[in-house]
């Protein structure tokens, strides 16, 4: 989806979201995970639109050169893609004013339901409409009070580094137990990334930092002459039981929740936009979401 996604977004607005196709390569190191791996790339043999083999570790050199020639082997992954978060919100921020639609930044600090109406109430008053979704993230606990809902989700954080690194150029993802390193097309060494469980605390840390660098040099050893560019981190919204939540909320068909992406909110979004667009003009989903749905967590 991201492919046309990205293609449509250029052309009404002219920025592009670097969106790319480029492997992605999982590297091995222990017995074990060769094991798993395998058992993987046999599942993943049919999966539409990828290629997924096993390589040897000598294989797996020739495919990305400056990684690890500790490793036993690797996964390599042909059909998948990435995009820059940061153009990609800049061309949907864009695309979204071309079309009318008036972006207001301000906190909502509750939520009145009044009749047919809906409001929300912010600082600089209260605006009413015929829906609402609240896609807010890790932030979603606030529908308890506003909507009388629990919905059980909490914040994961994340850190990644970008990194200026002349001599090293990774021209796919390369993988390891949920690391990952990839040159972007700003030239820079991107790594991450930490999953942390520290509440709405967002800043970047020292120990975030060099947990990343620990794995990254893992994967890719040779990088003496790497300077560190950019430090950054993220809150996640992660779901108490794993699954994404989106619908309308129990006995409101004119609300709707969309979050609990976890680490795939980029890869997600698009699809999740879709859907709840398509529950807004009353039309049936592409696909079948009454599992994600937040009367999952409505009480009997």
């Amino acid at each position: 989806m991201h492919t046309q996604f990205s293609k449509e977004l250029f052309e009404s607005t002219g920025i592009n979201t670097d969106h790319r196709f480029r492997p992605a390569l999982d590297l091995i190191f222990t017995a074990s995970e060769a094991t798993e791996a395998k058992k993987q790339v046999e599942w993943r043999t049919d999966e539409k639109g990828y290629r997924v083999e096993w390589l040897s570790s000598e294989e797996a050199l020739q495919v990305v050169p400056h990684i690890s020639k500790e490793i036993l082997g690797a996964v390599y992954t042909e059909g998948v893609a990435d995009v820059e978060p940061y153009k990609l919100l800049l061309a949907l921020t864009q695309a979204c004013e071309l079309l009318g639609v008036d972006i207001i930044h301000g906190d909502v600090s509750g939520v009145i339901r009044e009749g047919t109406t809906i409001a929300i109430t912010t600082p600089s008053g209260v605006r009413t409409c015929e829906n609402l979704v609240l896609a807010m993230g890790p932030w979603m606990g606030r529908t308890t009070e506003w909507l009388g809902i629990d919905v059980p989700i909490t914040p994961l954080k994340g850190q990644i580094i970008r990194l200026n690194a002349p001599n090293v150029t990774v021209n796919c993802s390369v993988g390891w137990q949920g690391n990952y390193a990839c040159t972007k097309p700003d030239g820079l060494l991107w790594a991450g990334t930490t999953e942390e469980n520290v509440g709405f605390n967002d800043r970047p840390t020292t120990s975030g930092r060099d947990q990343v660098l620990e794995a990254l040099t893992k994967m890719i050893p040779n990088l003496d002459d790497a300077t560190l560019v950019q430090h950054t981190a993220c809150l996640r919204p992660l779901p108490i039981d794993g699954k994404i939540i989106i619908g309308s909320v129990p006995n409101d068909q004119n609300i709707f929740l969309a979050t609990g992406t976890g680490r795939k909110g980029i890869l997600l979004g698009p699809a999740m936009g879709k859907i709840i667009s398509q529950l807004i003009s009353k039309q049936q989903p592409e696909v079948e979401i009454t599992s994600f749905s937040p009367a999952r967590f409505a009480s009997p």
